[in-house]
């Protein structure tokens, strides 16, 4: 209940695995950093990924295609702007339709 309650879920159509943080942070959290924000993506599916996708503010800003049911990656973004909050989360399309979406995490850029 206590990751319930601190919004680190996801969602999937299928049996996939995510895990989805920033640093220490974990999808879900809301928090400041005076760093440059570093997204971790670990997806584990039930057939091969055809897109992986980072939204940032409702928009895509990186996607793969992995083509592989074990995804691993890290992406840095460097537009990000100090004193702005952005929410970021992950979406994974599997080629046989199947899909996952992580809770965003809100990072405010100090």
């Amino acid at each position: 209940m206590e990751a319930f309650h601190a919004r680190r879920v996801y969602a999937a159509t299928d049996n996939i695995l995510a895990d989805v943080r920033c640093g220490e942070h974990f999808m879900g959290e809301e928090f400041s950093t005076s760093e440059t924000p570093v997204i971790q993506v670990k997806l584990r599916g039930t057939g091969n990924f055809a897109k992986v996708h980072i939204i940032k503010d409702g928009t895509d800003v990186y996607t793969t295609e992995p083509g592989t049911n074990n995804v691993d990656f890290t992406w840095k973004d460097d537009a990000a702007v100090k004193g702005n909050t952005s929410y970021y989360y992950v979406r994974g399309e599997q080629a046989n339709g199947e899909m996952v979406w992580a809770s965003p995490m809100w990072i405010k850029c100090e």
